[in-house]
């Protein structure tokens, strides 16, 4: 795999749609079309004072996308900020990309004065584990058995 970059997603760009279709079609929690996510996703990259979407890239080829955001949908946790929706295309997996967009999220929340970042998942917590999260709290979200993970900055 070519050297894997991480770009921030800003709005107008051919990088919206893309992250917005995989968004649209990954998520299904999300309940949106693909065009709503794309508009969705414009307000979203228009405002970085305290989010970002991140997209990673080898050769220019779009791999995954990752964003920070202040608050989670229907989040069980009152914490702040949370690393969201992370996604790598199926055919680009297992070859570093969810990593560095792992790694890339978690400098943008130390960018922005945070000293903790948290996520939920359900079927990634191995995965986290081995970035250095923790489990802290489980709860059932939207009928998935979850963990609230959290990684120190």
């Amino acid at each position: 795999m070519p050297d894997i970059q991480t770009f921030i997603v800003a709005p107008g760009t051919p990088d919206v749609a893309v992250c917005a279709r995989w968004r649209a079609e990954t998520f299904t929690v999300l309940d949106t079309s693909i065009a709503q996510e794309t508009r969705s996703l414009e307000v979203f990259v228009a405002d970085q004072r305290r989010q970002v979407a991140l997209i990673a890239k080898a050769d220019g080829i779009p791999l995954g996308t990752c964003l920070l955001v202040p608050s989670e949908l229907d989040a069980h946790h009152a914490v702040s900020p949370w690393l969201a929706g992370l996604f790598v295309a199926p055919e680009h997996r297992r070859k570093g990309a969810g990593a560095i967009l792992v790694r890339a999220i978690e400098a943008q929340a130390r960018m922005r004065g945070a000293s903790r970042l948290y996520l939920y998942s359900d079927d990634a917590i191995g995965f986290y584990e081995r970035l250095d999260w923790t489990v802290l709290d489980r709860t059932m979200w939207k009928g998935f058995d979850t963990a609230l993970m959290a990684r120190d900055l």
